[in-house]
């Protein structure tokens, strides 16, 4: 199953869980032929500018995919990061994937998206 990983954010995370699957592509933007893939793992940060890019791909966004957000740990960004996931909520139909907190440490935050990932690719099995 190919699919694709997108990094609005988060290119620490991202590469480290894409070299777990060597069948994923890596970008930072969705400038590509997104019907190229069966799927599809949005990674950003939410709160500040790299949530707002996330939320603005979403709309013309039409095949399957994941979500993940990280959370800021400062209380402005919270805040903001709160009326970011809302408007995800309203934009997804089905949320597939996570929002974490920015609490977690970074090997939680790889080990929670790869176990979606993994849950993902079983499904086809």
């Amino acid at each position: 199953m190919r699919f694709a990983i997108v990094a609005f954010g988060l290119e620490d995370v991202v590469e480290k869980v894409s070299s777990d699957y060597p069948q994923a592509d890596v970008f930072n933007d969705l400038d590509f032929d997104v019907e190229d893939y069966d799927f599809l793992v949005l990674a950003s940060e939410l709160g500040g500018e790299n949530g707002e890019r996330l939320i603005s791909s979403l709309e013309n966004l039409n095949c399957e995919f994941l979500i993940f957000c990280v959370t800021p740990t400062n209380f402005e960004g919270l805040q903001r990061s709160r009326v970011q996931a809302n408007e995800i909520m309203k934009k997804v139909e089905k949320f597939e994937g996570a929002i974490l907190s920015g609490f977690l440490s970074f090997e939680e935050k790889v080990e929670a998206i790869k176990i979606v990932i993994d849950e993902k690719l079983l499904e086809v099995l």
